[in-house]
């Protein structure tokens, strides 16, 4: 910590979420709650990357760079007892209750010292989003009281999400690739499920997993129209996880390659049933692919706050290199971008609590649900026993169908992967320009901008490389009209 001087970024005084996007103060005089949600879980989640995280970034990427295999389990436990790794789990329930305009911040702040610890806790939200998607409440109960469970026992409890294959990897994210994609694994109907058999491959947290949940076809020559989305436990015969990726970047994310023999997976754990599995994972996609913009702006705030430090320490005959106009002029360039992709994320993350699944939190079943029902009797068996009826059943997935339509999901998927590629496209541009900055000195393992250029690459190909992304944006722009 002693690198760092200047009251400026993860040493601002907090929270200052409304002081450095102007447009907030106006929502937050209108909607006063909403904001105040947000900037308390910045203070939480600067206030831990202060003291928890910095200290052990370094060492941690270390670690992990000798053996691809390693996990920080102290760091875990102590994200848990925070309950950052649970914070979209309404309080009512035991969560900390935040909104995705307060998941913009959380991932800002973490990634802002170490990216893969961000994603170690926001990648987490796979299994609820997955689910929110269908919106079976039954499912969604299960998947929450099994969370809180985990949390509050602190029992070791993550989920992946598996797409990429080792033949078909962003082809398995466009309509237009799957046409020809060549599927590694598959899904063959038996009696009362399936048996999935193949590979998935670059899977975060794959080797950690729990639960994975799969994407699967059920006809190779056809992946397109018989993709399907199976809750997979680890636990089940026939799974293994095969290489630990040995990565330049995002070390302490661990990436896995997860094998399928003769998988049985009951129709109860069927998500999306087959032809219905694009869909779904486009719904996901549109939800995830902005907050990979997301830790992609995080990543570039973290190199230009250590520029800034280091220019403001390092000295040059009887001046400060950031005494340099050229060096002040680089700067407000890096800043000025920073800024806008900045506003951009906030607009986003706002839609997504207004129009996207998120908004099913605010939905007046839920919030009386929430409100009337005692803590004691909100993930009880009788009541998920009572949400499996398909009168409830049914109304969990119209109420979803009414808010997350056709048009939301294109609406989001354009959104998503603009703000995907001009988020991590920002993290290469300011973490390059910065190494031109501080030179050979500043380039020293000690300072961490190096590991923030090596964190940034990854962001452009995972979710969709950033050529896909871009070819998203224009389909969603432009093709509809041409």
């Amino acid at each position: 910590m002693d690198y760092f001087q200047l009251e400026y970024g993860l040493l601002a005084k907090g929270p200052d979420l409304v002081e450095t996007i102007p447009a907030l103060v106006k929502l937050k005089e209108l909607c006063p709650k909403y904001i105040e949600k947000a900037e308390e879980i910045q203070v939480l989640a600067r206030k831990f990357a202060r003291k928890e995280i910095m200290p052990r970034f370094l060492e941690i990427d270390t670690k992990c760079s000798k053996n691809p295999e390693y996990f920080d389990w102290e760091l875990w436990r102590k994200i848990n007892k925070e309950k950052l790794n649970i914070s979209f789990i309404p309080e009512e329930m035991g969560g900390l209750g935040i909104n995705c305009l307060g998941v913009m911040a959380l991932t800002e702040e973490i990634s802002s010292v170490c990216m893969p610890t961000a994603a170690n806790i926001t990648f987490n939200s796979f299994a609820l989003s997955a689910a929110m998607v269908e919106n079976k409440p039954s499912i969604n109960l299960r998947i929450i009281k099994e969370m809180l469970e985990a949390q509050r026992n602190e029992k070791p409890l993550f989920w992946a999400w598996a797409i990429t294959e080792p033949s078909a990897g962003t082809d398995a994210e466009d309509a237009h690739a799957m046409a020809t994609m060549k599927p590694s694994a598959y899904a063959e109907k038996v009696k009362g499920g399936y048996n999935i058999k193949g590979t998935k491959c670059f899977i975060t947290n794959g080797s950690l997993a729990s639960y994975v949940i799969a994407t699967i076809c059920t006809d190779v020559s056809n992946p397109l129209e018989s993709m399907a989305t199976f809750l997979i436990p680890s636990s089940s015969k026939g799974f293994s996880v095969g290489r630990i990726e040995r990565k330049c970047g995002q070390k302490a994310s661990l990436t896995a390659e997860l094998n399928f023999d003769d998988v049985f997976v009951p129709e109860e754990d069927v998500w999306a049933p087959p032809g219905k599995g694009f869909q779904h994972t486009r719904e996901m996609l549109a939800i995830s692919r902005g907050f990979v913009g997301i830790i992609g702006l995080g990543i570039a705030k973290s190199a230009m706050e250590r520029c800034i430090q280091f220019a403001y320490q390092k000295k040059i005959k009887n001046h400060r290199l950031i005494d340099e106009g050229w060096v002040q002029m680089a700067i407000a360039d890096l800043m000025k971008d920073i800024k806008v992709v900045r506003s951009a994320a906030a607009n986003y993350s706002i839609a997504v609590d207004t129009c996207h699944a998120a908004r099913m939190f605010e939905s007046l079943p839920v919030k009386l649900s929430l409100k009337l029902i005692p803590e004691r009797l909100l993930l009880s068996e009788s009541l998920i026993a009572l949400a499996k009826s398909p009168v409830v059943s049914e109304a969990g997935t119209k109420m979803k169908k009414e808010i997350v339509t056709d048009k939301i999901t294109d609406m989001f998927i354009k959104e998503g992967s603009a703000l995907k590629v001009a988020g991590t496209d920002l993290a290469m541009n300011v973490t390059s320009r910065v190494l031109d900055i501080v030179g050979l000195e500043g380039m020293s393992y000690k300072y961490g901008i190096e590991k923030c250029f090596r964190d940034a690459k990854l962001t452009q190909i995972y979710e969709g490389t950033n050529q896909a992304n871009k070819l998203e944006f224009f389909n969603g722009e432009i093709g509809a009209i041409m």
